[in-house]
């Protein structure tokens, strides 16, 4: 199979199934930003690489140099699993060959009576969208697309790639060396539940010295509000934006994700896991499909401030079992989220459409 990639950047988990495609035979080309990270691995594994600049969905441009690079190449499948690159994408090719596979990691965002839509999920000649979870692929199957044209498949990690990480202590932090420290990692937003969150953590008792840690810019109000009212403000640490978000999960006794709405498969929970921190998710999209309740982590409903306490007293009141769920959560990824699984299935997949 010769597979072509079109897209601006890609992160981990996606390099590293081009990587293994690569090393399995297949011929692997990526069109894709000059400067986006891991192009070195990627040649390494022998993916062919050359540069395109992708500026927006219509940028006709782009859409010529993946025109030439399509009849230059004559690939079987082209992937493009950014908005733009598979806007694009459609924009450059022509004909029923080669076939085109598209990827879907949210949900929302998506109208009928939006052009962009139909520029991209919405276009009659993508033949397979990529759903991160059954929670998008049930959301995408809203749109009366053919339910053929879906295909759920989770995107793996692998947890060795945590443990190379160089992790920093609590004291470099400026954290607690004795509490038990519940994490929250990424862009606190309200969908993200961060004031949920926060009344969640001021019903715990005092004396269980639990402490929350936000890692991420904080664009929410209320979130900014209630962690520096004075119930809370000597238990929230805000560290902002950090580029090793992923090491510092590691220093977290409990992981909490309690989005409101549209979450597809938050990595953020998935790395923490990893790390054999036991997650608190709430039942919204694919977190449910991550999290095994009461076996790999806790699931609460979205909104419930006390069912979102409980279950942070729960982890903090017995550490054994919060350790135990740590192991079982690492071991969830190490087998169904694992970065191989998810290759095999892309592997199926694109050999499907080819």
């Amino acid at each position: 199979m010769h597979l072509l990639i079109v897209t601006h950047t890609s992160d981990r988990s996606e390099r590293a199934i081009y990587g293994r495609l690569a090393t399995r035979g297949h011929q692997v080309d990526v069109l894709c930003a000059a400067d986006a990270p891991g192009l070195d691995a990627l040649r390494a594994a022998g993916v062919a690489v050359q540069p395109i600049h992708i500026r927006h969905r219509l940028d006709l441009t782009a859409a010529l140099a993946v025109r030439r690079a399509v009849r230059q190449r004559a690939p079987d499948v082209v992937y493009a699993p950014r908005n733009d690159s598979l806007a694009v994408t459609l924009l450059g090719v022509r004909g029923p060959r080669p076939a085109i596979v598209g990827y879907r990691g949210t949900i929302g965002h998506i109208s009928r009576l939006d052009p962009a839509c139909w520029m991209t999920y919405l276009h009659p000649r993508v033949a397979r969208i990529v759903c991160v979870s059954e929670a998008v692929r049930a959301y995408l199957l809203g749109f009366h697309l053919p339910p053929g044209r879906l295909v759920t498949v989770h995107k793996g990690h692998d947890p060795a790639w945590y443990d190379a990480l160089q992790k920093p202590t609590r004291a470099s932090l400026g954290l607690p060396p004795d509490a038990f420290l519940l994490g929250f990692t990424g862009r606190v937003r309200p969908v993200k539940g961060g004031e949920v969150l926060l009344q969640a953590l001021a019903r715990v008792p005092r004396e269980l010295n639990v402490h929350l840690v936000m890692v991420g810019d904080i664009v929410d109000p209320g979130v900014r509000r209630l962690a520096q009212g004075a119930t809370l403000r000597d238990r929230v640490h805000a560290l902002g934006f950090r580029q090793d978000a992923a090491a510092i999960a590691a220093a977290f006794d409990a992981f909490a994700m309690p989005s409101l709405e549209r979450e597809g498969l938050p990595r953020a929970a998935i790395e923490a896991m990893c790390q054999r921190v036991p997650p608190i998710v709430t039942r919204v999209g694919g977190m449910p499909e991550l999290v095994a309740d009461g076996v790999c982590g806790l699931v609460v409903p979205p909104r419930d401030v006390d069912a979102l306490a409980m279950a942070i007293m729960a982890l903090a009141r017995d550490r054994d079992y919060a350790r135990a769920l740590g192991t079982a959560a690492r071991r969830r990824i190490e087998t169904d989220f694992h970065i191989d699984v998810t290759t095999d299935r892309m592997e199926q997949l694109f050999n499907g459409v080819a």
